[in-house]
C-alpha cells in the first residue's frame, strides 16, 4: 500500500477531498507514492522521535501537530531550524503526513474520546467537547487518574481543589480563549481540563471565581499532554487494521522537563 492510499484511509477519502481547499491534513514532507511497510504515528516530530522512527524503518510519520513549526507547514527556507529537519527526515527516508483537522472536526473528536476511554469514565457525552458523568467524581481522583492514565507528572490546578465534579468541558490541545471565559463566568461546568492556553488571560479568572466562592476548578496538562495519547490509540488501530502494515507509537513527551 502506499503512503497516500493508507492515509486516506485512515482518515476518510471523502471527508479529505471535501475539505482539500482547507485542511491541513496532507502530505507535508517526502513521496507520497512510497510503499509502507512500517508506518509510526506521534504528537509531534521533533528530531528524537524523526530519529527513531527512520531507525526502526518506517516509511511513514502520522503526526497530529506541524513539523515545521506553523499551522499549515509552511518551510521556510530562512529558518535554520526547519532546514536541519528537513534535511534530518530526508537522511532518514521518511514521508510525514498530519492528521489534525479530522481527528476534531468528524463526527466524534477522537482526541477527547481518547481521553474519556483512558479515564476509565461513563456518562454522556456529546461526542465534541462535554461529557456529563453518571457519577461525581472527586477532583483529586480526577488528577490521579491523569497522572496514572496518561502517564503526565504534573497536571496543574487552578481554582478549587476540593469538591467533586459531574460536568466536563474538555478544552484539549490548544482552544480559543472564549470558552474558557465563557466556563468562569457561567454555570455550565464544574471543570475544564485544557492543554495549552494562555494563563493571565485563560486561567487568572478561574482562581478570581474559586476565591470568591464559586466552584470552579482547571486543570492544565499542557498541549502535548493533553493529547498525544489520541496518537498511541491510533498506532494500535492502524496495526490492527492493515495486513502486512506495522506500526507503532513514537513518544516525544511532554515539552517540558522537570528537575527534581
Amino acid at each position: 500500500m502506499k503512503a497516500f492510499e493508507l492515509f486516506r484511509e485512515v482518515v476518510g477519502g471523502e471527508w479529505l477531498d471535501a475539505n482539500a481547499h482547507w485542511t491541513v491534513d496532507k502530505i507535508k514532507i517526502g513521496d507520497e507514492n512510497v510503499t509502507v511497510t512500517k508506518v509510526g504515528t506521534c504528537l509531534t516530530a521533533t528530531p528524537d522521535v524523526i530519529r527513531a522512527a527512520g531507525e526502526w524503518g518506517a516509511q511513514l510519520l502520522i503526526t497530529h501537530e506541524p513539523t515545521f513549526y506553523n499551522h499549515i507547514d509552511e518551510f521556510d527556507e530562512n529558518s535554520r531550524l526547519c532546514r536541519m529537519k528537513k534535511q534530518l527526515i530526508e537522511e532518514n527516508n521518511l514521508t510525514i503526513y498530519r492528521y489534525h483537522d479530522a481527528m476534531h472536526l468528524c463526527a466524534v473528536d477522537l482526541v477527547n474520546l481518547d481521553f474519556i476511554n483512558r479515564m476509565g469514565w461513563k456518562g454522556n457525552f456529546d461526542n465534541n467537547m462535554v461529557i456529563t458523568l453518571d457519577e461525581p467524581v472527586e477532583i483529586a481522583d480526577v488528577v490521579r487518574g491523569i497522572k496514572k492514565n496518561l502517564g503526565l507528572k504534573n497536571p496543574r490546578v487552578v481554582g478549587a481543589t476540593e469538591g467533586k465534579v459531574s460536568r466536563v468541558l474538555l478544552l484539549t490541545g490548544h482552544r480559543g480563549g472564549g470558552d474558557y471565559r465563557k466556563f468562569s463566568e457561567g454555570n455550565d461546568f464544574d471543570m475544564v481540563i485544557g492543554g495549552e492556553l494562555c494563563e493571565w488571560a485563560d486561567a487568572e479568572h478561574v482562581r478570581d471565581a474559586a476565591q470568591f466562592g464559586e466552584q470552579k476548578t482547571l486543570l492544565i496538562l499542557g498541549h502535548a499532554g493533553s493529547e498525544k495519547s489520541s496518537m498511541e490509540t491510533l498506532a494500535f488501530e492502524i496495526d490492527e487494521k492493515f495486513d502486512g502494515i506495522e506500526a507503532r507509537y513514537f513518544e516525544c513527551g511532554e515539552l517540558y522537563s522537570y528537575i527534581d
